[in-house]
């Protein structure tokens, strides 16, 4: 849709310029250069000129060379009658604002001599060619002059969570103690056996 309003911008610009590319000698006795004066001429003029009829030729002209899916919108807005309004009032006061009363006539007066006419009968063809190349440059020039997009950065890593504290060992428990031993008992002794009785000493011989 923005190219769009870029090319009816510029189909108008060109159109309120080739409305008024060409001019004749100055006719007739010069008159009071004021705005009433000017707009009547322009008006006069528009009428030999007219914007709508242009309108109309550089609608068949463009909308050709319009990519399919936007040919239809193209040519219903180019034809509405909001936009004839719109051309005609941009034309009448562009007119009225550069060009003098005497200059206002003289263009009237080439448009309607038959080389004013073969003109006019020419322009759509030429604004046909150069219109669809001056797009091209237009959106050429347009693009080159946006910023590239930066490149995606990744985002850094954010910090690492930390991990998680392992439960601190409690104190081992004690080695179960076996349980000690009350004092040996002694052990038993063996009785020692009774020394042999000594044997009886033979009496001496008498």
């Amino acid at each position: 849709m923005t190219k769009m309003k870029s090319l009816l911008l510029l189909l108008i610009l060109v159109l309120a310029a080739a409305c008024t590319e060409q001019k004749a000698t100055q006719t007739g006795a010069p008159v009071a250069d004021n705005e009433e004066n000017r707009l009547a001429a322009a008006k006069e003029y528009l009428k030999i000129a007219s914007a709508e009829d242009m309108l109309k030729e550089m609608t068949a002209s463009v909308s050709g060379k319009l990519p399919e899916q936007v040919q239809k919108k193209f040519t219903e807005v180019m034809t509405s009658q909001a936009m004839k309004d719109s051309t005609y009032q941009i034309t009448l006061k562009a007119l009225v604002k550069h060009y003098t009363v005497n200059e206002l006539k003289a263009m009237t007066a080439f448009y309607s001599s038959p080389e004013g006419k073969s003109v006019r009968q020419k322009m759509m063809p030429y604004m046909g060619e150069v219109m669809p190349q001056l797009y091209q440059e237009v959106s050429k020039a347009m693009k080159e002059g946006e910023p590239k997009a930066a490149p995606e950065s990744k985002a850094a890593p954010g910090p690492q969570p930390a991990p998680e504290p392992k439960a601190a060992p409690g104190p081992k428990a004690a080695p179960e103690s076996k349980a000690t031993l009350g004092p040996q008992a002694a052990p038993e002794t063996k009785a020692q056996p009774a020394p042999p009785s000594p044997k009886p000493v033979p009496p001496a011989a008498k």
